[in-house]
């Protein structure tokens, strides 16, 4: 869970939009989210879904949610944080080590949910920097990720961390099946 601030480099996407245009937002997502891996991944690179979070409280399952509904999809990058095995504040360091053992170059797409504005709320936060894990419950941890996917899932206020169990699972579900479309879709955009 991460504390949402606005990024002069972020790009906000809408999944609940009016008269069906998820699709279209789905599809503007996915290619510039192509668009920036084919600029900055390089081609020893692995491309690594890391989807942060976890399964005990509603509003921080964002992450291991999109990371199961990939590998169900068919995925074909290596994805880190499911619901079976999150990753979360207590083990992220020790799964960053072992992608580091296990990939020479790794090039991370980091998933997670976070807390902003409130007129941000339900929206995809798209961004070209790393996220930094834990400060939307005060629990700050060091950056992570090449390329970031936050998915606003409340406002910040100071008791922002009380309020996570109580978010609508609707909510997050629906910013989960968009980030997951927009991934599978960038896939087949992607020059591999």
């Amino acid at each position: 869970m991460i504390f949402q601030r606005k990024q002069p480099e972020a790009r906000y996407f809408i999944p609940d939009t009016p008269h069906g245009a998820k699709p279209v937002q789905e599809l503007l997502m996915a290619k510039e989210l192509a668009q920036a891996i084919n600029l900055r991944k390089k081609d020893d690179d692995t491309l690594i879904a890391l989807c942060i979070g976890t399964d005990k409280i509603t509003g921080d399952c964002l992450g291991p949610l999109v990371g199961t509904k990939l590998r169900e999809r068919g995925y074909t990058h290596p994805v880190c944080g499911t619901l079976q095995h999150p990753v979360h504040a207590v083990n992220l360091s020790a799964t960053l080590a072992s992608i580091r053992r296990h990939y020479s170059r790794p090039f991370l797409l980091v998933i997670d949910a976070a807390v902003g504005p409130a007129d941000k709320i339900g929206c995809i936060s798209f961004s070209y920097s790393p996220i930094y894990p834990g400060q939307g419950i005060r629990r700050p941890l060091p950056p992570v990720g090449n390329l970031s996917l936050t998915g606003i899932i409340g406002e910040a206020s100071e008791h922002c961390a009380a309020d996570l169990p109580y978010t609508r699972l609707f909510v997050v579900n629906t910013l989960a099946e968009f980030i997951c479309g927009a991934v599978m879709s960038c896939e087949k955009l992607m020059i591999h």
